[in-house]
């Protein structure tokens, strides 16, 4: 990418308002460990939103997206289509029961719905997959951004990048990371939206982007014979991933459990659902774009071809700084979620007694000591092959089983701990054995993980006996009345709530027969 010493000057720009804003919050109303990991519960429906999508969009995310709608058209749009359903069932499902129990980590709920073991495995599990893929491929494909856009070295890429992710990340918490992702998801989508409307119109159009390619690019259903979108993924696998990554994840629902009320996390959870529809037309449709303008390019050098042949001076550097904005608000995501973990669920944990100053400063001391772990394991990740396969194998194999114990803990009353405990070791057990062996492709391997875990959790809870009362109540579906009552939501919010969960499956259905 070519960046004049304007489009550097705005680069430099957002640098210092992302910095200087989540130095800002840090230094508000930090009086203990629910303003530092949770943001002290006072969050409304667009922080949560807008951090909510910014988390999720990182800068592998926002190059890798163009350049699979360049190979093989709209269909890899699906992973964002889905989330907006999954979004969803966030919102209707889990929701009341996060926001209602005044749960602080994902782990504390299966604590609560289990018991203890599983609130060690949980955390346990998170803790190293943010390490050693999400933190270590954010830094890794970030470093390749900047050397791309500035020509600096790899690792000063990754010094400058990690050193200001956890200066705010540190001081200032969760609230810190959702006032800059607020930010950073603004930068993104304007940033995104010129680059996808200059591409259009350098086409011609709409109607002449469909006459210049094939009809299959415009399907977002593909055959099951398809080689990267085959719709029996599409239906098995993509579900099993997005529950565990929109619905159980600690990156991401921790916005979620730093709401106000049910009803402003709800409306977060539904204001993301509807940020997710743009990313087909704002992330992918560019690179059919580019299919038309540079057939002759390479899939991986669509983005800065669009970026240095399209765009003019200014755009360039709005442009850039949504990429890095990408990923920085996935990556003080993750590091925020981490220091949560730790300094919560085993610091806390093992030192009862321990004041909430403490715990907040374990919080910010891990923040840092999980950056340098990520930053030595890029070493490792520079070797994968594929990026986005990295990823998307690792998460096949830890997610089903722990997708598994949330569905069920909530909507079965009789799954106990017995059976969780084998459900998430034997499903760990088997997605490790289709990761190393690699039978089928991951989508597919996910969803057997996913069935294996369930028989496991009902078999041995069957054969167990049945969970406390304390371990059930107010905590699974057949309460969740009792549940939305408690959180004192009006007949008014509950109407408001419905006609926008219906809005958004009318205008999915819609979308997907238009692209079908």
């Amino acid at each position: 990418m070519t960046l004049t010493g304007i489009d550097l000057i705005i680069v430099i720009a957002y640098f210092v308002v992302v910095l200087a804003l989540g130095l800002y919050f840090s230094r508000t109303d930090q009086k203990g460990d629910s303003d530092f990991f949770v943001a002290g519960r006072k969050l409304g429906w667009f922080m949560i939103g807008a951090s909510l999508f910014a988390s999720n969009i990182s800068s592998e995310h926002l190059i890798g997206l163009s350049a699979d709608g360049f190979r093989t058209g709209l269909a890899v749009g699906n992973y964002e289509w889905g989330a907006c359903l999954i979004l969803l069932i966030l919102a209707v499902v889990f929701v009341p029961f996060y926001v209602g129990s005044k749960i602080q980590t994902m782990p504390e709920f299966l604590e609560k719905r289990y018991g203890v073991g599983a609130r060690i495995y949980l955390s346990f599990i998170t803790i190293v997959a943010n390490v050693l893929v999400r933190i270590s491929v954010a830094l890794y494909a970030g470093a390749i951004v900047m050397q791309q856009m500035f020509g600096l070295g790899f690792w000063t890429s990754i010094f400058i990048l990690a050193g200001t992710t956890v200066l705010y990340t540190a001081a200032g918490g969760l609230k810190a990371v959702v006032y800059t992702d607020s930010i950073q998801a603004i930068i993104l989508l304007i940033g995104t939206a010129a680059l996808s409307f200059i591409a259009l119109d350098r086409v011609g159009g709409w109607t002449e982007l469909k006459a210049g390619l094939d009809a299959s690019m415009f399907d977002m259903v593909r055959p099951a014979s398809d080689p990267e979108m085959p719709w029996v993924g599409l239906v098995l696998g993509v579900p099993v991933l997005g529950i565990w990554y929109w619905c159980t994840d600690q990156v991401i629902v921790q916005r979620v459990l730093g709401a106000r009320s049910i009803h402003q996390a709800r409306m977060g959870s539904i204001f993301a659902a509807f940020l997710k529809i743009l990313p087909v037309f704002l992330f992918v449709l560019p690179g059919l774009c580019a299919r038309v303008l540079f057939p002759e390019i390479e899939a991986k050098a669509v983005f800065p071809t669009l970026v240095n042949e399209l765009l003019p001076v200014g755009v360039t550097g709005l442009v850039a700084a949504a990429l890095i904005a990408a990923l920085m608000s996935s990556l003080d995501s993750t590091l925020n979620s981490t220091s949560t973990l730790v300094a919560l669920d085993f610091y806390g944990r093992f030192h009862p007694r321990a004041s909430k100053h403490s715990v907040v400063k374990i919080g910010r001391w891990t923040t840092a000591i999980v950056m340098a772990f990520g930053m030595a394991w890029v070493i490792v990740v520079a070797r994968a092959e594929s990026l986005f396969q990295y990823l998307q194998q690792v998460n096949a194999a830890i997610s089903p089983p722990i997708a598994a114990s949330f569905l069920l803990g909530i909507f079965w009353r009789r799954a106990n701990y017995p059976g969780v405990m084998c459900s998430l070791i034997g499903g760990l057990i088997l997605g490790i054995l289709l990761l190393v062996y690699n039978p089928y492709p991951f989508l597919i391997s996910a969803a057997i993980t996913f069935g294996a875990s369930v028989v496991l959790l009902v078999g041995i809870s069957l054969f167990t006996g049945k969970p406390s009362k304390e371990q059930t109540t107010g905590l699974v579906w057949k309460d969740v009345k009792q549940v939305l009552k408690d959180g004192e939501l009006t007949p008014k919010q509950n109407s408001l709530f419905k006609v926008l969960v219906y809005s958004i499956l009318i205008i999915m259905v819609y979308l997907w027969w238009q692209f079908f």
